[in-house]
């Protein structure tokens, strides 16, 4: 676009208040997870082979630093990196580079304190350092970079490398706010929000980390990579690989095993209790997980179909073709490549929906069929309103050998009772309602007790009676019972 007939206007420049804009970095929606996730990147970027992070509870007092051994940076790359906005969007960068607005650093730190020091030595440099405070900013109104550090004790982390970079948050106003040291509630919630940047940075960093690529200490204690297609243990099966969009993207879907088919361990390792959740696309750049556990809007969430997963691989030149955002939490397909990614989604959906039916599923509890020979305890046909109705199998061998007996004592009930809670076809029940959920809630709503109903509640009114129990006691307690609590007409049938 031409500016020429611009550039004589007269102009006023206004830049923008200092503390009005750095108060805005604050804003950009990162948790202590993702903030985290975005200083590691800058890690990354720098070719750290280990980042260290500690914490330490001092209650408003509390700190966070996060050192890597990277090449480190000299004074004027240290103001550049501490200068918000220091990068264009738009330039381009090496392959290995996580970045890309220039504000990571800045954003991801002022969302959880408000005093960020920046400690960095360059190989055969010396030690420098810079601080951002924002409460200083605020009453000064200046962009006032210092050279300034709270506690000589955070320059020995680097004493021991040839290079590196030191990150410090201090005033952690948004993680511990003014909590006094010994606010027991306080330094529970900020224990457990560390568990959580343990679990985030596993996952987000799993390639790097079983690659070897990357090492990170957390408190002394070096993390495990999560692979969340558990290739590992080769659970994970893979159904299908792409390359699209001029072989720019690549693309693998997997279909994760039954729950059924994993040993106690694989269970806790795969975190089958997060399962619904973590379905969907794994976008990376670079080897990063930018967004996990998301369909991206082009399916809907469903119970049969947890175990699908998809790993999206795109390069960071195309960041402005979908969208990635400053946090790189998000992602927007880009059009080449969107009509693949539903095809290849409805080929891993339905993967995984056929894992969910176990053997002979569809024939088993469809009543319509009568030819298959296996008889299940459980079975169900659709009635004319679409609902799905659950019955026992009377022709199932155990069941109509019980039928048969005279006189069936208490233990052999207690077997049949056993026999029928095992075998409730939950998995079924789940699947159904996930693939057709009004198939459930077309729940027969009779207001009227059937024949069976009503006989069974004379009979047990009658015991009741037999053992003393008065009348109106007796009827209370019926009703009590389901199914009887939704007839308060059955009273009506008790002598």
């Amino acid at each position: 676009m031409k500016i020429e007939h611009l550039k004589n206007l007269t102009a006023e420049e206004t830049p923008p208040k200092a503390g009005a804009m750095i108060n805005t970095f604050r804003a950009f929606g990162y948790n202590l997870q993702t903030a985290i996730a975005d200083i590691i990147d800058n890690s990354i970027s720098a070719k750290a082979e280990n980042v260290w992070i500690q914490y330490q509870w001092q209650g408003k007092d509390s700190w966070v630093n996060i050192t890597d051994d990277g090449i480190g940076m000299d004074r004027d790359t240290l103001i550049e990196a501490m200068t918000p906005g220091s990068k264009d969007p738009k330039d381009d960068r090496e392959e290995h580079d996580l970045g890309r607005f220039g504000l990571g650093l800045k954003t991801s730190s002022f969302s959880q304190c408000k005093a960020l020091t920046v400690v960095t030595k360059k190989l055969d440099h010396q030690t420098i350092k810079r601080h951002w405070d924002l409460d200083y900013v605020n009453e000064t109104g200046k962009w006032n970079l210092l050279d300034y550090l709270s506690n000589p004790k955070f320059m020995k982390a680097l004493d021991d490398l040839d290079s590196g970079t030191t990150v410090i948050w201090e005033k952690l106003d948004r993680l511990v706010g003014n909590a006094n040291v010994e606010n027991v509630a306080a330094r529970t919630v900020f224990m457990e929000e560390f568990e959580l940047v343990e679990d985030h940075l596993s996952l987000v960093f799993h390639r790097y980390l079983d690659r070897k690529k990357l090492n990170i200490h957390i408190n002394g204690v070096k993390l495990e990579a999560w692979d969340p297609f558990m290739k590992e243990s080769n659970a994970g099966q893979k159904i299908a690989s792409e390359s699209l969009d001029n072989d720019q993207v690549q693309v693998k879907c997997y279909v994760l095993p039954h729950i059924s088919s994993l040993s106690p361990e694989e269970r806790i390792k795969g975190k089958t209790d997060q399962w619904y959740n973590l379905q969907g696309f794994y976008i990376y750049r670079n080897s990063r997980l930018l967004l996990y556990g998301d369909w991206l809007g082009l399916f809907p969430k469903n119970e049969h179909v947890k175990n699908a997963r998809i790993l999206v691989d795109i390069p960071n030149k195309l960041d402005h073709e979908w969208k990635i955002d400053i946090k790189k939490a998000t992602a927007t397909p880009s059009i080449k490549v969107r009509k693949d990614l539903v095809r290849l989604g409805k080929l891993t959906r339905k993967s995984a929906g056929a894992i969910h039916r176990f053997r002979g599923n569809q024939i088993l509890l469809d009543d319509s069929i009568k030819s298959f020979d296996f008889q299940p305890v459980w079975k169900v046909r659709k009635t004319r309103d679409d609902a799905r109705h659950y019955f026992i199998n009377r022709d199932h061998p155990l069941i109509k050998h019980y039928l048969e007996m005279d006189n069936l004592d208490s233990s052999e009930f207690k077997k049949i009772l056993k026999l029928i809670g095992e075998t409730t076809p939950v998995e079924a029940i789940v699947q159904y309602h996930s693939e057709e959920p009004e198939c459930h809630e077309l729940r027969d709503g009779s207001n009227e007790p059937d024949k069976t109903t009503i006989a069974l509640a004379e009979q047990l009114f009658n015991s009741l009676r037999t053992t003393g129990v008065s009348k109106e006691v007796a009827i209370k307690q019926i009703l009590t019972i389901d199914p009887f609590h939704r007839f308060t007409q059955l009273q009506e049938y008790f002598d």
